[in-house]
């Protein structure tokens, strides 16, 4: 891939290098919202991202033969943010080790689970709330929910068939509606089948 003068992509490069510019232009937005929504940082969830759309350079020539790439992408996203959180928590407990003054002065340990979107980014208590939730939970509702992907998309995406997605889905909303308090019968009536 080459950049132009302007920084961004440029569609110069021969045949499947463009390919990757316009794949990286229509991914960008729905990664970094993914990336954002697991994380609640946009510096991590950027970093996060440029590391994937890195990788998926790289395996373009594989990458571009599949059905749906941006999918690939998705669930690369999902998996780096579970690493994320593991190293994270290594480095807390190594923190704890050394002693809560260490602690305090070290930088750089993102918490996955801080209430904080900054920005202009809707309700912090539901951004809290939805990352509170079980992983595959947590995964349905970001990519049912706020990406708007059919049932059939996200469990491609999981590994895992529509009636699971569903009933992750329902039950992720019984218990979002239980932690922020407000009415939520249609999930309530789903889960007591």
């Amino acid at each position: 891939m080459t950049v132009g003068a302007d920084g961004q992509p440029s569609s110069a490069a021969s045949g499947s290098s463009g390919d990757f510019d316009g794949f990286f232009r229509s991914a960008w937005s729905p990664l970094m919202r993914l990336a954002f929504a697991r994380l609640g940082d946009a510096g991590a969830a950027e970093d996060l991202v440029q590391d994937v759309l890195a990788d998926a350079h790289r395996r373009w020539a594989g990458l571009s033969g599949y059905d749906d790439p941006l999918a690939w992408a998705r669930r690369a996203v999902l998996n780096r943010t579970v690493s994320r959180w593991r190293r994270a928590g290594t480095e807390r407990r190594a923190l704890a080790v050394v002693g809560p003054e260490q602690e305090r002065r070290s930088s750089g340990v993102d918490d996955p689970t801080a209430d904080g979107l900054g920005g202009d980014e809707a309700d912090p208590e539901l951004w809290a709330a939805v990352r509170a939730l079980p992983d595959r939970q947590r995964d349905v509702v970001l990519l049912l929910w706020f990406e708007d992907l059919p049932a059939a998309a996200v469990g491609e995406i999981l590994g895992c068939g529509e009636d699971t997605v569903r009933t992750h889905w329902r039950r992720a909303r019984v218990r979002l509606a239980t932690t922020l308090g407000v009415a939520d019968t249609d999930a309530r009536t789903e889960e007591g089948r």
